[in-house]
């Protein structure tokens, strides 16, 4: 795995000076505020990027996670390829004119398969006339940095590695449960992306013998039966209307949600049986149905899992929601 070496300058000298320094003359206590600002200039900071169909996130960060800033604009996709790639550079000159900070590498998190070595992104749902985008070399060309391109829910399982709730754990599997369903894994603390990079794609297994056509022109897939999109379709509502209206007790949203939790249990059981992980990680936006959600496929997944990784594997929440794609891009350079 190719990387990025952010360096930060970090000598106990610098710090002493920079707390001697900056002492509030009153109650000889460090004034945060101006501390902060001149750590700029010693400590090398990177970018994450989120490159989404209606927004594009970024962050500027320190190689510990913490997020100085962060910027949001939109993608403009609807104006095409050289657009949406200008608002990616205007982002990125956001973040690092804003502290004037020192930054070392720049990371990209972009939807759809994605040849990491090269940062070529293959093709980007919702992205009209992206198709084998070289976006490693553009970005390159602009910034004179390195720069580290890889698949969005590849970034949000790195997130989750690095700052979240995966932290303590060597092996675990995290899956996103959202408009789609997709995934990242790391094993040995490493993120694998398989042969060509399309390792992760949790919601193209099959997991029964019939559903309503799933948008890779299969039937029976797990995104089919247990996405928002799915949701969506079994009750004409959002996944948040769904929610209120199931904790309103309404039967039909009720009913649609456990419907929704066994096809996932299912699915989990199978990533459970083939990588035996420490941890199952669930995020997206339907993970914020909480106990709803988990709840129920904690229950029912031994039901399909082999009985002894079932007994040695948690099941959780992630923990960084909407800032695990952009931290997630952000831990790409370290």
């Amino acid at each position: 795995m190719r990387q990025a070496r952010c360096t930060t300058q970090e000598p106990r000298s610098v710090v002493s000076e920079i707390l001697n320094t900056y002492r509030c003359i009153n109650r000889g206590r460090p004034n945060l505020n101006r501390i902060s600002n001149l750590c700029y200039t010693f400590f090398s900071m990177i970018i994450g990027i989120d490159l989404g169909g209606t927004k594009i996130a970024g962050v500027l960060t320190t190689p510990s996670g913490k997020i100085i800033m962060d910027v949001q604009i939109p993608t403009e996709a609807q104006k095409g390829k050289k657009q949406v790639i200008a608002n990616i550079k205007k982002a990125v000159r956001m973040l690092i004119h804003s502290h004037k900070a020192k930054v070392s590498a720049i990371g990209i998190g972009a939807p759809g398969p994605i040849l990491y070595e090269k940062g070529i992104v293959i093709e980007a749902p919702n992205l009209p006339g992206w198709k084998k985008v070289h976006l490693k070399n553009i970005l390159e060309k602009e910034f004179k940095l390195p720069i580290f391109v890889d698949n969005d829910a590849n970034c949000a399982a790195l997130a989750e590695a690095r700052f979240g709730a995966g932290k303590s754990a060597k092996h675990f599997i995290y899956m996103t449960v959202s408009t789609g369903i997709g995934g990242g894994i790391i094993i040995d603390n490493k993120l694998y992306r398989g042969a060509i990079g399309s390792a992760g794609e949790f919601g193209h297994m099959k997991i029964a013998d019939s559903s309503p056509k799933c948008g890779c022109g299969n039937y029976g897939c797990l995104e089919a039966l247990a996405s928002g999109s799915a949701l969506k379709k079994m009750t004409g509502m959002n996944a948040i209307s769904v929610e209120l209206a199931a904790r309103q007790g309404e039967k039909k949203a009720r009913q649609a949600i456990r419907e929704l939790a066994h096809y996932l249990a299912i699915g989990i059981a199978n990533l459970i049986n083939a990588f035996n992980p420490e941890m199952v990680i669930i995020g997206g936006g339907l993970s914020n149905m909480r106990e709803l959600i988990v709840s129920p496929v904690k229950k029912e997944f031994k039901k399909y899992a082999l009985s002894l990784p079932a007994k040695s594997v948690r099941i959780v929440r992630a923990k960084l929601g909407t800032k695990a794609g952009v931290l997630g891009a952000a831990a790409l350079c370290l």
